[in-house]
């Protein structure tokens, strides 16, 4: 099979997806595998209609390589163009890939490369809502221009499309709105009654299960749940094992103020959309079975059972 030809390059995307989804959302390789794959996957989208549109142009012998014919100069090592070139093409060759599309992946392969040859944290740094919905679209368009589908090449296709929903959901943009309406009724309380309700939503959200985060309208610690997403990850530290799984917001609650949003869609559209993590603490005992059920129940009517905890910092 040709390095340049669409099917090795896609097959080489689906094996850099395949590590971003065995990665928790947010851990920093989740985002350089995303950047990674998504420009594999373009030069795939490109190299579909013909692998001599990856030939750099500085060297006729590219395009004699890219047509897959023999080199015989010595010291020849093909060049292929760079990434930015590659989506101006696609913007000329695909009418879905628009200027928009291509700018977001002209900055998502820059913060690859930053992480990668700087010494900024770049992907330890930004949440997940304000790239990924954008990199699904990405995904599908040029999947589609390949007659692929999302389900082709990525292992959760529903969750990916309900990111792209989002995007376009101008309905979920009313919720800043409803944020606004609460703040307004909270500033309008007095200072004790703040305190007191700040105090409240404090000890709940610390007692709750979900996700620690804090309220747009009031400021006052509230949670968010979520949906599993992705691989599990499992590591053994010690006498305990922890899982860790990748959690799509869905649903926030503040009781200091009242505001509820439920919707991945409001949820982005006011900045709660990045996603986080549960994480589950087991014994080895209890995680590779070597009590008795009746051992485990029993420990956990006595109170020792392992909660999981959405909270890692």
């Amino acid at each position: 099979m040709h390095p340049w030809s669409a099917d090795a390059l896609y097959a080489k995307a689906e094996l850099y997806v395949q590590e971003m989804e065995r990665t928790v959302a947010e851990d920093w390789r989740y985002g350089l595998w995303s950047a990674l794959s998504l420009e594999l996957l373009a030069r795939a989208a490109l190299a579909s209609s013909s692998p001599v549109l990856l030939a750099d142009s500085g060297n006729w012998r590219n395009t004699l390589y890219a047509l897959g014919e023999k080199i015989t100069t010595k010291k020849f090592s093909p060049v292929s163009v760079g990434t930015r070139e590659v989506f101006a093409r696609l913007t000329e060759l695909v009418p879905e890939f628009t200027e928009e599309i291509a700018g977001f992946c002209t900055q998502h392969v820059d913060r690859r490369n930053a992480e990668l040859h700087t010494g900024e944290l770049v992907f330890s740094s930004i949440g997940t809502s304000g790239w990924l919905p954008k990199y699904y679209k990405a995904c599908k368009v040029l999947l589609e221009n390949m007659g692929k589908d999302l389900g082709d090449f990525v292992a959760e296709p529903k969750n990916a499309e309900e990111l792209i929903e989002s995007l376009a959901d101008e309905a979920a943009k009313a919720v800043n709105k409803d944020i606004n309406a609460h703040k307004t009724v909270w500033e309008g309380k007095s200072e004790p009654d703040r305190e007191e309700a700040a105090l409240q939503a404090r000890t709940w959200a610390t007692r709750h299960a979900g996700h620690r985060t804090f309220c747009p309208a009031c400021a006052s610690p509230a949670l968010l749940q979520g949906t599993p997403t992705g691989a599990v990850s499992t590591d053994v530290d010690g006498d305990e094992v922890v899982q860790r799984q990748s959690m799509l917001p869905s649903s926030f609650e503040c009781i200091a103020c009242g505001l509820k949003i439920s919707g991945y869609s409001k949820l982005l559209a006011c900045g709660l959309g990045d996603s986080f993590t549960e994480k589950t603490v087991f014994t080895a005992a209890e995680f590779f079975e070597l009590y008795t059920k009746d051992d485990v129940e029993e420990a956990r009517q006595s109170g020792a059972e392992f909660e999981p905890d959405f909270n890692e910092y």
